[in-house]
C-alpha cells in the first residue's frame, strides 16, 4: 500500500499547469457584429448628450426659458449621468452586460422619443433625466470589451471606443444643426430612431459577456468548489465577486482620469469666449463658426488617432513611453494655446491636445481592468465614468470662474499643470499594475521542463502512478508548444525594431 505522502495528486500537477497555460486559454468569441453593437451603443451615448448643443436656442425659444435654465437642463442631464454610472456598473457585474445594456437602450430610445414630445419645460427636465440616466452605459460597454480581450488586446480594443465617442461628438452637433431648422423634436426623434434601430439589432446579435470569460486556472485552484470537479456556475461566480474588492492602487486612476476630464472640458467651456475675444473683436457669430469648425476638426482626429495610429504608436513606443510622449503632447498643446498668435495655430494646438488624449485615455481603462478581478470589472469601470462625468459638472463653473475674475489664459496653464499631474498618477499606476501581474507571472518553458523532472522523480521513489507519467508527457509537449510560441516573440522583443 502507498502512503499519503506517494499517492499521486491531481491538484497537485495542475498547480503546475496552470502556471503556464493561463496565457493560452483562448478568449471567448464574439463577432465583429456584436462589437460594432457594443460600440455603438457608446457613440449613441455621446450623440444624445451632443445632440442638444446647436438646439439650445431652439429649446430656449419654444419654452420661453433663460440661458441659465437651459444649463441646468445640461447640468441635470451630467449629474444623471454621473450617479446612474456606478449603479449601471455593479448591476452588470451581477446581472450580466447583456441586460443592462438591452435595457439602457431601451430607456435611450424612449426618452429621446420623449424629449422630442415635451410641450413643457419640466417634461423636457425629466425627459433629460432619464436620457442621462440610460445614457450612461461607458462603463459597461468598457467592461465589455474587458471581458472578451487579453490584456494585450484591451488597450487597443478601448481606443476603439475613444473612436465610437468621437464619431457621437461629430455627429450629433452636425445632426442638431442639419435638423434644428425643422424644429428641436425631429433631431430627438432621428436620435430615438437610431437608438431603437441599434436595440432591435443587439437582441438577437447581442451575445452576454459576463459569465463566458476566459478560463481562469489559477482561480479555479483556488476554490475548493472547482478543485473537486465542479465549475463555477454564473451565480457561484457572482458571490464570488462581491469578496473582490477595487485595489487602493486604482486611486491613481480615478484622480488621473478627474484631472484629464477636468482639463479637457475646459475646452468645451471656455474656448468659445477666448476665440470671440482674442481672435474676432467680440464677434459671437464668426467665432462660434470657427469654434463649430474646430470641434468637427477635433473629432475627426480623435477618430483617426484611435482607429488607425493608436496599435501602431503602441507596438514603437510601448505602455511607459506611450503614457509619457502622451502627456508631453497634452501639455505642450494647452501651452501653445495661451500664446497662439492665430486662430489657426490656435486649433493646431487643440489638435494637440486631442492626441495626447487619444494616446493616454486607453491605457487607464485597460490598466483598471488589470489591477480588478473581472468580476468587478464593470463596478471598478462604473466609478471611474462617475468620476470624470464629475469632472466634466464642475468644470464650467471653475474654469468660468477663473476667466472672468483672473486672466484669460490661466485655464491653459491650469489644465497643462493638471496633465502632468495625470500623467504621473498613470505611470504611478501601471506600475502597480506591473506589480500584480508580477506576482501572477508564468514560469519559462525551462522552468516547467524542471518541475516536471522533478515530480517524476518523486513518484518514481515513492511507487509512480501511470497517470503522473502521462501528465507529464502531456505537460512536455504543452511546455514545448509554449516555447515554440515565446521563441519569435522574445527574438523581436530583444531586436528592438518597431514592428511594422
Amino acid at each position: 500500500h502507498l502512503s499519503q505522502a506517494a499517492v499521486f495528486r491531481p491538484d497537485r500537477l495542475s498547480s503546475i499547469v496552470s502556471r503556464y497555460r493561463g496565457s493560452l486559454d483562448p478568449m471567448p468569441s464574439v463577432s465583429q457584429g456584436t462589437l460594432c453593437t457594443v460600440y455603438f451603443v457608446m457613440l449613441m451615448d455621446t450623440l444624445n448628450f451632443s445632440i442638444v448643443f446647436p438646439l439650445m436656442p431652439s429649446i430656449a425659444k419654444q419654452f420661453g426659458a433663460g440661458a441659465s435654465s437651459v444649463g441646468m437642463m445640461a447640468t441635470t442631464y451630467s449629474l444623471c449621468q454621473m450617479c446612474a454610472m456606478p449603479i449601471l456598473g455593479r448591476l452588470s457585474d451581477r446581472y450580466g452586460r447583456r441586460p443592462v445594456l438591452l435595457i439602457s437602450l431601451l430607456g435611450t430610445t424612449l426618452s429621446s422619443f420623449g424629449v422630442g414630445l415635451a410641450r413643457d419645460f419640466p417634461t423636457l427636465i425629466v425627459a433629460r433625466c432619464l436620457n442621462g440616466l440610460s445614457g450612461a452605459t461607458m462603463g459597461v460597454v468598457v467592461a465589455y470589451v474587458a471581458d472578451v480581450t487579453t490584456n494585450d488586446e484591451k488597450p487597443v480594443y478601448m481606443s476603439y471606443t475613444s473612436a465610437a465617442n468621437s464619431i457621437g461628438m461629430i455627429c450629433g452637433p452636425a445632426l442638431g444643426g442639419l435638423l434644428s431648422h425643422y424644429g428641436f423634436a425631429v433631431p430627438c426623434y432621428v436620435s430615438g430612431a437610431l437608438s431603437l434601430l441599434n436595440l432591435l439589432f443587439a437582441i438577437p446579435f447581442l451575445k452576454e459577456s459576463r459569465w463566458v470569460q476566459a478560463h481562469d486556472v489559477g482561480a479555479a485552484l483556488n476554490d475548493p468548489a472547482q478543485q473537486q470537479g465542479g465549475g463555477s456556475s454564473a451565480g457561484e461566480e457572482s458571490l464570488q465577486g462581491t469578496s473582490a474588492r477595487i485595489p487602493l492602487a486604482a486611486g491613481y486612476l480615478f484622480a488621473s482620469g478627474f484631472l484629464l476630464l477636468f482639463g479637457f472640458a475646459a475646452l468645451e467651456s471656455i474656448v468659445g469666449f477666448y476665440l470671440m475675444d482674442t481672435f474676432f473683436n467680440g464677434d459671437a457669430q464668426a467665432s462660434g463658426q470657427f469654434y463649430g469648425i474646430c470641434f468637427t476638426c477635433n473629432g475627426i482626429v480623435a477618430f483617426v488617432m484611435s482607429f488607425f495610429f493608436y496599435r501602431r504608436i503602441r507596438r514603437c513606443l510601448g505602455e511607459v513611453q506611450l503614457i509619457i510622449c502622451g502627456t508631453l503632447i497634452r501639455t505642450s498643446g494647452f501651452l501653445f494655446q495661451s500664446f497662439a498668435p492665430t486662430p489657426v495655430l490656435f486649433s493646431g494646438a487643440m489638435m494637440c491636445v486631442v492626441c495626447g488624449n487619444q494616446l493616454i485615455l486607453p491605457h487607464t481603462s485597460s490598466t483598471l481592468t488589470t489591477m480588478c478581478h473581472r468580476s468587478i470589472y464593470g463596478r471598478a469601470l462604473g466609478y471611474s465614468q462617475s468620476v470624470q462625468a464629475l469632472a466634466r459638472t464642475l468644470a464650467p463653473s471653475v474654469f468660468g470662474a477663473a476667466y472672468d475674475n483672473l486672466t484669460h489664459e490661466f485655464s491653459f496653464y491650469a489644465c497643462a499643470a493638471t496633465t502632468l499631474v495625470a500623467g504621473g498618477l498613470i505611470l504611478l499606476a501601471t506600475r502597480a499594475a506591473n506589480r500584480m501581474l508580477q506576482r501572477q507571472e508564468s514560469p519559462t518553458p525551462t522552468e516547467v521542463m524542471a518541475s516536471m523532472e522533478e515530480l517524476e522523480k518523486e513518484t518514481a521513489a515513492e511507487g509512480s502512478v501511470d497517470g503522473a507519467a502521462m501528465a507529464a508527457n502531456n505537460m512536455r509537449l504543452n511546455a514545448g508548444t509554449l516555447a515554440a510560441e515565446q521563441g519569435p516573440a522574445a527574438e523581436d522583443n530583444s531586436s528592438g525594431g518597431c514592428p511594422v
